[in-house]
């Protein structure tokens, strides 16, 4: 309610109905499950947080109107709404109920879409929207909270960092046009960087401090080791990184956690870091924490000598 009301003064500036707003943030908490060690409202405070501060931090609240500013936050708030605890690849081999229902595309997604606009209907007193923006905008917010909600899906990783590195970094270098800064991104490429401020901050715990993203990271490994024992009940094959009987078999375990810096993390903070030099300071912390698990590889070759 902080970053709405008093941060980016939406409310005012939108018109926001806010006692409905209030109405509609109280049920999207409603919606996250606590007994997920990582995917719970947390998780989505923290990535609300951090996405907010990106755009403080790149001076892009100065750059993107009000209704992008308001879509950004909404896609971070409820992103991971009704999350079980297991992932689209799980939902999809049991043909959960929601994988039915999303014919097995961006499962989780698109379930979190369904559950948090869905608030947003004609009517409800949980709409805050019906009373100050027009079906016009109203349609714009939804059709770009979508996109970004679907870009968390690692799913569509590589396809984002292709588009962002062809598009945005590219267009970087082109001189900026009279009209100024406002104008220097196209729509899509507008889009991009709110995808990637959304996917930046869903991961973010790799650009923190040592010891806070170790405690993510472990939370994150016990919320696979759970749906490792549900594959164990089921007498399925156990999916990769959650099975808690096997040695250094979870994401808490530097070999594994290297590999995810190295490929995901890395490239795609490199690439915001090229558009937004001044946030240097949170790839220089994800050395540091690969540095850490580096070190957690070499105590265990040590130790099997």
């Amino acid at each position: 309610m902080y970053l709405i009301d008093i941060k980016f003064d939406l409310v005012e500036r939108l018109g926001l109905n806010r006692e409905k707003l209030v109405m509609f943030l109280r049920a999207v908490e409603r919606g996250y499950d606590d007994v997920n060690p990582y995917h719970n409202n947390t998780h989505a405070a923290d990535v609300t947080l951090r996405f907010a501060t990106l755009i403080y931090k790149c001076g892009l609240d100065s750059v993107f109107g009000d209704l992008e500013l308001l879509t950004g936050l909404l896609a971070a708030i409820l992103h991971d709404m009704e999350h079980p605890g297991t992932n689209n690849h799980y939902e999809v081999y049991i043909q959960s109920e929601i994988a039915v229902h999303f014919n097995d595309q961006h499962v989780l997604e698109n379930h979190s879409l369904h559950v948090g606009l869905s608030l947003l209907e004609p009517g409800k007193d949980t709409n805050f929207l019906e009373d100050s923006l027009s079906k016009t905008k109203q349609q714009t917010l939804r059709s770009v909270l979508i996109s970004m909600v679907l870009a968390t899906d690692m799913s569509e990783h590589f396809n984002i960092m292709s588009a962002f590195k062809a598009k945005v970094i590219s267009h970087k270098e082109r001189p900026a046009p009279p009209q100024g800064v406002l104008e220097l991104f196209s729509e899509d490429e507008r889009g991009l960087i709110l995808k990637m401020g959304l996917k930046c901050s869903d991961i973010g715990h790799v650009t923190l401090p040592v010891e806070h993203h170790i405690d993510w990271v472990k939370s994150l490994q016990e919320e696979f080791y759970k749906q490792g024992d549900k594959e164990r009940e089921q007498q399925r094959k156990i999916s990769f990184l959650c099975d808690r009987s096997k040695p250094r078999n979870g994401p808490a375990h530097g070999e594994n956690q290297l590999g995810f810096l190295d490929v995901i993390c890395e490239p795609m903070y490199a690439a915001w870091v090229k558009l937004f030099p001044m946030c240097e300071e949170l790839l220089e912390n994800l050395h540091a924490n690969r540095k850490y698990w580096e070190c957690d590889v070499q105590i265990v070759e040590v130790v099997e000598i």
